[in-house]
This record gives C-alpha cells, sequence and structure tokens, in this order.
C-alpha cells in the first residue's frame, strides 16, 4: 500500500477562503503517533470539499521507503485520520469519497544490474500493453544527456492524467535521491533499507468510484482486500500476459528471420555487424536464435551462427549491463513477484 486519494465533503456550506486554509493547515500539520506528517491538502472543491492525499508509508517512517507489509498498519492509518479530523469542528460529520488507490510491488534487482539493465523488457511489456490497452498510452521518461530511463508509465488512456489504471515503473532509490534535502538523510535511508539501492518500483494505480463512507466506516474498510487482486490483476493482465508475450516472441522472431534471409545475401555479412544495426530489434537472444532456426536451413551452419550470436550478445549485454539473454526468465521472476505479493 502507498497512497490513496480522498475526498472530503464537508458538512459546512458557507466557508471562507481563511476556513478553508485553517483547514489546510490542519490537514497539512496532522502528525501520526510516530510523530511524522503524512496527509497532503490537494484542493479545494467548489464550496464544501477538499481533495487529501493520505500516504501510509509515511504514517510509520515519514518516507515511502518504508513498506507496509500488514493490513493493521493500513486500518491504523486510517483510523488515526478518522480519530483525528474530528478534532476540527468544521470536519465533523464529514463524507469521504475515495477516488483513487495507489499498490506498489517491490521487484529487487540483482546488484550487479540497474534499473537502465531492463530496458529490453520494458519494451516487451510496452507491446503486451499495446496489444491490451490499443487506446492507451506507453511513456517512457529518460535523462536526455545519458538516455537512461527513470520512470515507465503505462495507462489505458491516450491522455496520461485521464487515466483509469495506470502502471508506473521506476527507480525507487533515484526517485528517493530527487526528493531528500540532503545526502545524509539518502544515507540514512540506505542503512537502513539496503535494498532501497536495489529496487524496481511497479506502482499500479486505479480511479475509483463508490458511495462515500462515513469517517467512523472509512477507518474500518478493508483497503487491501477490495484493491489488491483488481491492482495485481491490472499489472499481470496489461503487462505480463505470457500467451501474448509467447507470440511476440514468435513474430519477433519472424522478422528478424526476414531480414536475415536478406542480409545473408550481402558480401561480407557477419553477425556481430548484423547485430548492432538491429539491436533495437533484437528483445532477447532466445528470438534471436528462433530467427536462426528459421532463416538458417543448413544445421552445422545454423549451430555457428547461434554460437557466433550469443558470443556477440554476451560481449553487448556486459558492457552496456544490458539485460538479452534470458529477457523471458526475467519477464517471469517480476510476475512472480507480483503475483506472490501479500498483505497479510
Amino acid at each position: 500500500m502507498d497512497t490513496i486519494q480522498i475526498k472530503l465533503k464537508l458538512n459546512y456550506t458557507g466557508l471562507t477562503m481563511e476556513d478553508f486554509k485553517r483547514i489546510e493547515i490542519f490537514i497539512n500539520h496532522i502528525k501520526s503517533p510516530y510523530g511524522y506528517t503524512f496527509c497532503d491538502m490537494l484542493d479545494i472543491r467548489g464550496i464544501q470539499s477538499i481533495g487529501i492525499k493520505i500516504s501510509y508509508p509515511r504514517f510509520f517512517y515519514g518516507s515511502n521507503v518504508f513498506l507496509i507489509s500488514t493490513k493493521d498498519q493500513c486500518f491504523q492509518v486510517q483510523r488515526w485520520f478518522s480519530e483525528t479530523i474530528v478534532r476540527m469542528s468544521e470536519l465533523i460529520g464529514a463524507r469521504i469519497y475515495l477516488e483513487r488507490v495507489d499498490i506498489p510491488f517491490t521487484y529487487i534487482m540483482p546488484p550487479d544490474y540497474d534499473f537502465h539493465s531492463y530496458n529490453k523488457l520494458y519494451g516487451i511489456m510496452a507491446m503486451v500493453h499495446a496489444e491490451k490497452r490499443i487506446r492507451g498510452s506507453r511513456k517512457m521518461y529518460a535523462d536526455i544527456l545519458t538516455q537512461r530511463p527513470e520512470t515507465l508509465i503505462y495507462t489505458d488512456t491516450k491522455t496520461p492524467s485521464s487515466y483509469n489504471n495506470k502502471v508506473m515503473i521506476y527507480n525507487q532509490f533515484l526517485n528517493m535521491e530527487a526528493k531528500v534535502d540532503s545526502e545524509e538523510t539518502l544515507d540514512m535511508f540506505v542503512n537502513q533499507y539496503p535494498d532501497l539501492q536495489y529496487r524496481m518500483r511497479i506502482e499500479v494505480s486505479k480511479k475509483i468510484r463508490r458511495n462515500p463512507f462515513s469517517i467512523v466506516d472509512f477507518g474500518n474498510f478493508d483497503m487491501i482486500e477490495v484493491y489488491l487482486p483488481q491492482l495485481k490483476e491490472t499489472a499481470l493482465e496489461n503487462l505480463l500476459d505470457f500467451q501474448i508475450i509467447d507470440n511476440i516472441y514468435q513474430n519477433e522472431a519472424i522478422q528478424l528471420a526476414n531480414i536475415l534471409n536478406i542480409e545473408r545475401q550481402r558480401s561480407g555479412f557477419n553477425y556481430e555487424v548484423f547485430i548492432l544495426q538491429n539491436i533495437s530489434k533484437i528483445y532477447d537472444y532466445e528470438i534471436l536464435r528462433r530467427a536462426l532456426g528459421l532463416a538458417v536451413n543448413n544445421t552445422k551452419t545454423r549451430e555457428s551462427a547461434v554460437t557466433a550470436v550469443r558470443r556477440h550478445l554476451n560481449n553487448y549485454s556486459q558492457m552496456n549491463n544490458i539485460i538479452v539473454m534470458d529477457v523471458y526468465t526475467r519477464l517471469s521472476d517480476i510476475k512472480k513477484c507480483i503475483e506472490q505479493f501479500i498483505i497479510f
């Protein structure tokens, strides 16, 4: 569990801007019993409503480097919020509309890889998403100078901000590095959470439309039981459907085989040059291996070619720290990570 967004519909009309300012200060300064602020007032919605973001990890640690692991932790956040807001007279009797739920899944990357290493996987996920969400959007945000990706966003609408369902994959360490106010704070996070440097964060968001809660009912609502299965399915169905991935591998192999058939007729053809010229189309060694099976009929020639491309791809992978070998297995690992994620 990460954050939720709610609308608080107040039981009062005729509130002035000064009243809303006092409410904003009150909301933004609500502290958990651990001493951390965890709520942010986002906006004013007309004469009677306000938008609020509630962070579950910040309640316990002041930062989302903390990972929620139990339902009791979720209830603690919601009940504390419910019990606290009624201390302000303008908020008594308010109704709570749940607007958005964000649940993160954390995949721990091996120490010898970084977020950039998974580029080929992000591409395959994008192709799956394009099959499932034809009218959706797939965006990558990268550093301009290094061209290294920092955040991937997959949404079910062409305009990402108007999504109903969204999956955002990002480098959590880099994300925290940009947010903290000092190197000392970042070092403290790393010391307490050594896996932070290796976290790939797969955050699934869902816009919610449901009847409002009373303040008491909101405190007792089981967010995990209702929304965790739905958000798991969103990630697995839209990015990691292996029936579609298997089709992608076959189709990509056929396209590569067609290119190979043409290129092998040229004088001076060699596989290292072919790989470098077509590396953007080679999502996995396995795809190229299948392409060779389709394009090269002679068994000995094919075996020699497989050996050559494997060597060249291994070299490319090591020099660029990009996963090109066993991409399919890595995708399976991420799928298992999401499938097996539970909050007790």
